[in-house]
């Protein structure tokens, strides 16, 4: 007699389902289909038990729901009024669901313990509240779940902001699904956990949100197009990986995009067309969640003037954003109603109302979704369409570029209203700043050239002088806001990539600038741009390089020219560093000062230099390797000072005997005496742990010792690193520039690649092999993605200048960093 096996027959059942939850176009239905078949394997296992009385088996969270997805758990309630009998009931379900491979959240409880639970935890809370009963006694079910829900609708505000505040919670850990580049499908901000939210709030209000009115008819219509496009997402993720991932990388995401059936397009691949589905479908979920628990709360516009056009329009919104409020339904209804011109023709009281918008920081951002939202941003700003949900494949950007444009517009907004008490440079700038409206304005469009085509710079450039002449801006504000578009890449380009002590290069950015005003300008842009990049952005050292710049080109201003002011910024510093080397003998810091190379003292602090003249000042061995480390610019980074002979490759030994100690180089500036002892110093981190150890020191010095002794092959070490610890590949692109209009003296060559254990040893060693000797490098790190930039000079001590030596120096870096690239 063949023994019934109800959860391998669910299994076997699931498995048919599996490519049609991908690719059919209704991922709900398929969601509860699954449902419904494990409800038919958990009635049966109920059964079998022997069917107990006062027992219930109630499904809850998604299950509960009907939303049964390939890596979902099979969340279960067991009520019960009898332990015994609950005990016996959850191991004659819970096992053979266990063998067959599910995975089954489970909590028995008496009807007393839901209420304590829910009242403990609101993820236990919110899981009841979706809460049916499968199997059993259901008035059990019902002493247990009733209460439960009647607690949320006892207070439905208060629970609602409790919902909001998890909602909150979880994008400071998560990010939001509707803006970052590699989403979380599930508990991203905008993604499935949100449309959940909203089951919970109806319950909360103890009606259907429509009819409570508490979400419109159309935001309903968006929101289940949007959880529908988001199971089948990922549901293709999940069974591509065979994992319950719900983080869509950015590796996986060509892959996905042909499993949901996207195909390329001339103008938008498919990768980038299912981003900017995701991000959509995201949007109108994160804006009716917000808007539903505001409703509920109450604290939104009750009170409107009919009828709207398009000033008053921008007003209303405008007026919401100063009282920190949220448009009502029947205001949203009024302005979605409203018979608006495509696109829409500005006058001065548009224009001034959304200048209120985007001074309200925050809270006007929030307005900026809501006509994003409805349909109108487009109407008032057409040329946004081309920049709206679109992806943005580059080192930097975490997010959308039109959610990148809103969020530094937002941070130029918080500046100008609260100068930032830790950061002198920009609190001056918003003390001079004249024109806050052209700051604004160059925020929000600095990146609107992002269309996929052509420079972005140059076409934003021209966009928005389009819009502005639309929109009738002032032409003043215009010229400002412009200029920022135009250079809002000159100063963090520039800090990190270029030698500040060249005084050419100085000049020539006063010159690019043109005013202080223009400068200070930049340096706010520079700044919110960066914080509405990603950490990454605007770290410590990249603050530091940025600020340094700012005064050097301000001096250029105040003084007029740079030969004098150079030489005497040269001889404080010098002064400064004998100063704290008093106690040493005096010709021996004469000597110190003398051998070092006059860029030495302009780019290293004097009290840094007390320690590396120590170093330097008895002879180096043949072979000798000094090193000295202190903290870094911000936490867990190092500075490590390396001292010995200078010789062609030392550089790259360097970086290959800190690759193969897991150290990361995050910048490094090379320095040689007039008597040949190389000094270099370097930011690094640990790849893999954090702290840096003295024996691991120790193993560095070790290894660069045997090297330079011919004893040991580092590109083998290097490899064994590479294979021990392998990065995930990142989807962007290899490039190597070289530039001989940026330094009189150097050839810069500009490399940026997918970060990968001994990167920079691949770059340096191939200097070497061509006999180059690098003289400066800046190395920036971003998220997976290096972009160095190497001041090189031929073995004579000069630019390289001829094109075929150029393009071998080109070739040969290609070559070498598309060994073992990521595809």
């Amino acid at each position: 007699m063949t023994v019934p096996d109800p959860a391998g027959r669910l299994r076997d059942e699931l498995d048919s389902l599996q490519r049609a939850y991908a690719v059919g176009r209704h991922g709900r239905s398929v969601a509860r289909r699954r449902a419904e078949l494990v409800d038919v394997c958990v009635t049966e296992l109920f059964a079998m038990a022997g069917s107990p009385s006062a027992i219930a088996v109630v499904a809850t969270g998604g299950y509960g729901r009907m939303r049964q997805l390939p890596g979902s758990d099979v969340d279960l309630l067991i009520a019960h009024e009898d332990e015994r009998a609950a005990a016996r009931t959850a191991d004659a379900i819970l096992y053979p669901l266990w063998d067959a491979g599910f995975r089954v959240g489970h909590a028995v409880r008496t009807p007393a313990e839901c209420g304590e639970a829910a009242a403990a935890h609101l993820d236990a809370w919110t899981a009841m509240l979706e809460a049916r009963t499968v199997a059993g006694d259901r008035s059990v079910a019902d002493r247990a779940i009733g209460p439960v829900v009647a607690a949320a609708r006892s207070d439905a505000p208060a629970f609602a902001r409790l919902v909001d505040e998890a909602a909150a919670s979880r994008r400071e850990r998560y990010g939001s699904c509707a803006h970052l580049l590699e989403p979380n499908l599930k508990e991203g901000t905008g993604g499935l956990r949100d449309t959940a939210s909203l089951g919970w709030l109806a319950a909360a209000v103890g009606d259907h949100l429509t009819a409570a009115g508490v979400v419109r008819a159309r935001e309903r219509d968006a929101v289940d197009a949007a959880e529908d496009f988001l199971i089948r997402v990922r549901s293709a993720l999940q069974l591509l990986t065979g994992k319950r991932d719900v983080r869509l990388v950015a590796e996986l995401q060509p892959d996905v995009a042909r499993e949901v059936g996207f195909v390329e397009e001339p103008d938008l691949p498919a990768p980038d067309a299912l981003m900017r589905a995701i991000f959509e479908h995201a949007r109108n979920v994160e804006h009716v969640s917000w808007l539903a628990v505001e409703r509920i709360v109450g604290d939104t516009m009750r009170t409107i003037d009919l009828p709207l056009d398009a000033a008053s329009i921008l007003a209303s919104l405008a007026d919401a954003a100063e009282a920190d409020e949220v448009p009502s339904s029947v205001l949203l209804d009024a302005i979605e109603d409203a018979d608006l011109p495509d696109p829409v023709v500005w006058d001065a009281d548009a224009r001034a109302s959304f200048l209120r918008i985007l001074r309200a920081g925050n809270a006007g951002a929030a307005m900026l979704d809501v006509l994003d939202r409805i349909g109108l941003l487009g109407r008032y700003l057409p040329a946004w369409s081309a920049v709206r949900c679109r992806p943005q494949r580059d080192p930097y950007h975490r997010s959308t570029v039109d959610a990148h444009l809103v969020t530094t517009a937002r941070h130029m907004a918080e500046m100008l209203d609260e100068p930032p008490a830790d950061d002198p440079v920009a609190a001056a700038a918003v003390a001079n700043a004249e024109r806050a409206d052209a700051l604004l304005l160059g925020a929000l469009f600095h990146d609107v050239g992002k269309i996929g085509v052509g420079g972005h710079v140059e076409i934003g450039v021209r966009i928005a002088r389009e819009t502005f002449d639309e929109m009738g801006i002032d032409r003043s504000d215009a010229g400002l806001a412009l200029f920022m578009i135009a250079e809002h890449l000159l100063l963090p380009d520039t800090a990190t990539r270029r030698d500040l002590s060249d005084e050419e290069l100085l000049v020539d950015v006063a010159e690019r600038v043109g005013t202080p005003d223009r400068l200070e300008a930049l340096y706010l842009l520079a700044k919110a741009d960066a914080l509405a990049t990603g950490p990454a952005a605007w770290t410590p050292w990249r603050e530091t390089l940025i600020r340094e710049l700012v005064a050097k080109v301000r001096r250029v201003f105040e003084r007029g020219q740079m030969g004098a002011e150079l030489a005497a910024q040269l001889a404080e510093r010098t002064d400064r560093v004998r100063d704290a080397l008093v106690e040493e003998p005096e010709d021996e810091v004469d000597r110190f000062i003398l051998r070092m190379p006059r860029a030495y003292f302009l780019a290293i602090d004097p009290a840094r230099a007390v320690d590396h003249a120590r170093l330097v000042v008895a002879p180096v061995g043949a072979n000798e390797v000094r090193t000295a480390s202190a903290p870094g610019s911000r936490p867990d980074t190092y500075e490590v000072v390396v001292v010995a002979n200078d010789r062609p490759g030392l550089l790259s030994w360097i970086a290959g005997s800190l690759a193969t100690e897991g150290v990361s180089i995050l910048t490094a500036q090379a320095f040689t005496t007039d008597d040949g002892v190389a000094l270099d110093v370097f930011e690094v981190e640990g790849a893999f742990e954090p702290e840096i150890t003295e024996r691991r020191w120790r193993a560095f010095r070790t290894t660069l010792r045997r090297t330079i002794e011919g004893s040991i092959s580092l590109e083998h070490r290097v490899e064994e690193q590479r294979a021990t610890y392998p990065r995930r590949r990142i989807a962007t692109a290899m490039t190597v520039r070289a530039l001989n209009d940026v330094s009189e003296f150097s050839t810069v060559i500009e490399v940026g690649a997918p970060d990968r254990i001994g990167l920079l040893f691949d770059i340096t060693r191939t200097f070497a092999e061509l006999h180059l000797d690098v003289h400066l490098a800046k190395v920036a790190t971003f998220d997976g993605r290096v972009v160095d930039a190497f001041y090189l000079r031929d073995a004579l001590g000069q630019k390289v200048v001829d094109p075929d030596r150029i393009a071998e120096i080109e070739g040969s870096l290609r070559a070498r960093l598309s060994v073992g690239s990521p595809g």
